[in-house]
């Protein structure tokens, strides 16, 4: 009769813990929407000189082959203003989304975990905004080299919303590939990858590198290439460094540990 009762009341405060998580989750879910809609709101009101921003890279070299971006139907523009407004929305919230999301993980790891874990939240973000400065910085050189290969007596009328989408994924990709450091950071802090594993496999991770550069890139010259992949390259190089800190950490730790026990 006592174990039930014990049980009765481990049960209870089990489903008073899940509903206490998902009330949290739910409360967080919230202000990740309010984050999202102020970052929306925030990008339509200032579209237009976001979207001249976003596509100054193609307008030169469209102007030098006497081209234009076209429309073709009615919806098309709004289409393409709320395509730029949501990813741009996305973009300025994410800093306070992953607030959110790490304010939600954080109590269920362990405080070592949450010292090795936290650091790489903004390094992340950070990482993220220098791949998609990257990506915007290739994309005018990428579109005069696609540009050269018009037919004679042939003019570039590209469509707004295929080349709006066509800017958005390439500079999201490339915002994605910066985050090859987090990725193997966190490998190595679980211990499946090592600084001298990194350093046996460097020439699979330079063509690996050059492989994703060739995918996110719309043109396959060499200097294009090149100029893609070496950022990555850098960040591969200090990213062993980085884990070589966290290995050297990982010792001094266990030699604190041995010599207290």
């Amino acid at each position: 009769m006592a174990n039930e009762e014990r049980d009765g009341e481990l049960r209870e405060d089990e489903r008073a813990d899940l509903i206490a998580h998902l009330a949290e989750l739910r409360g967080r879910l919230i202000r990740v929407l309010v984050y999202v809609a102020v970052g929306m709101t925030v990008v339509w009101i200032f579209f237009e000189p976001v979207y001249s921003f976003m596509v100054r890279p193609i307008s030169g070299p469209l102007a030098s082959v006497d081209g234009q971006l076209t429309v073709r139907g009615l919806l098309e523009p709004l289409m393409v203003r709320l395509e730029i407004v949501l990813v741009g929305g996305l973009m300025l919230a994410a800093p306070f989304v992953l607030y959110e999301i790490w304010g939600f993980v954080a109590p269920g790891l362990t405080a070592s975990e949450r010292r090795a874990v936290r650091p790489l939240v903004p390094v992340a973000v950070l990482l993220f905004l220098l791949g998609v400065a990257m990506g915007y910085a290739v994309t005018g050189p990428s579109v005069r080299v696609l540009l050269r290969y018009i037919p004679p007596d042939t003019r570039a009328w590209l469509t707004l919303n295929d080349t709006i989408l066509l800017l958005l994924k390439f500079y999201l990709a490339f915002g994605v590939g910066f985050q090859l450091p987090i990725i193997i950071v966190l490998l190595a802090k679980v211990g499946i990858v090592d600084s001298r594993l990194l350093i046996r496999r460097w020439r699979e991770a330079v063509v690996g590198i050059f492989v994703a550069a060739a995918i996110i890139t719309p043109t396959w010259d060499p200097i294009t290439l090149t100029v893609c992949a070496l950022p990555m390259i850098v960040l591969y190089v200090l990213t062993i460094g980085a884990v070589k800190l966290i290995e050297r950490g990982k010792r001094k730790q266990a030699e604190r540990e041995s010599l207290s026990g």
